[in-house]
């Protein structure tokens, strides 16, 4: 499955309970509170089952993780 900045908000909203109105793909998740350090974990294990991948540990940082279109940019580079 090819991971769209649709599907992470959905499971933003649905699986992590965050009010993604008026949210946008540059607002940072974890640094502003959005999420918290459970729910990265939740979002990470997405990620993987989604495309297929195994995150390595150098690749878990707020560089990579802490906007949704920061996520898309790292799924591009991994997959």
């Amino acid at each position: 499955m090819v991971l769209t900045e649709r599907k992470i908000m959905d499971f933003l909203a649905d699986e992590l309970d965050v009010d993604t109105d008026g949210l946008s793909a540059d607002d940072e998740l974890f640094s502003s509170g959005l999420i918290d350090s459970f729910s990265m974990v939740s979002l990470m294990a997405f990620l993987e089952d989604s495309e297929g991948i195994q995150m390595n540990s150098m690749d878990v940082n707020l560089n990579n993780l802490d906007t949704v279109n920061r996520i898309l940019a790292y799924l591009a580079k991994v997959t």
